[in-house]
């Protein structure tokens, strides 16, 4: 007789800010304007620095007079990392950031606790669930996930958590 084991795990999980900045970086990693916005300066950069050396002016007088061509580039890489950041910390004044929640995990349900609300949800609304290095994600569609910091995890306790996402999700897991 095959006998198939009841596991929960119940994690307390406190996020760092780092933990959110790089989810929040993956995501507008994953946002096409963003690509298109980002190829579009390193498209600019490369331009400027072709007009640069194959000008017959002096460097400093060629920067001089296309700086515009410069500022460009420049704004795009700031603005991008700036506005993941300005989201990052309005993120981290969420309750739930902010004081961490508890994640109560079996093969059937993940139960979600924020301390004064609670929520249940089924394994089924996770189109895809991945782990990496630093924390695993329950993705509900192509960009939002529910991160699962690893640094609040024991040994033990990460390899009984994949075992219970290759129990609740073995076509939708991509574990390590």
């Amino acid at each position: 007789m095959n006998e198939q084991k009841d596991t929960t795990l119940s994690l307390p999980i406190k996020f760092k800010l780092k933990d959110v900045l790089r989810y929040n970086t993956s995501v507008a990693s994953k946002n096409i304007v963003n690509c298109i916005v980002m190829a579009v300066g390193v498209g600019v950069l490369a331009y400027f620095f072709y007009k640069m050396f194959t000008t017959g002016e002096r460097v400093d007088v060629f920067v001089a007079n296309h700086i515009v061509l410069l500022l460009v580039p420049i704004l795009i890489f700031v603005m991008i990392p700036w506005r993941v950041w300005k989201i990052t910390a309005t993120q981290m004044q969420q309750p739930a950031f902010a004081y961490g929640v508890t994640y109560t995990f079996s093969p059937e349900h993940i139960v979600l606790d924020i301390g004064e609300a609670s929520e249940e949800m089924s394994w089924d609304i996770f189109v895809k669930v991945v782990e990496t290095k630093y924390d695993f994600r329950l993705y509900v569609n192509a960009i939002s996930a529910q991160i699962i910091p690893k640094h609040n995890m024991s040994k033990e306790q990460l390899e009984t958590l994949r075992e219970i996402i290759r129990s609740a999700a073995p076509n939708r897991s991509q574990l390590r």
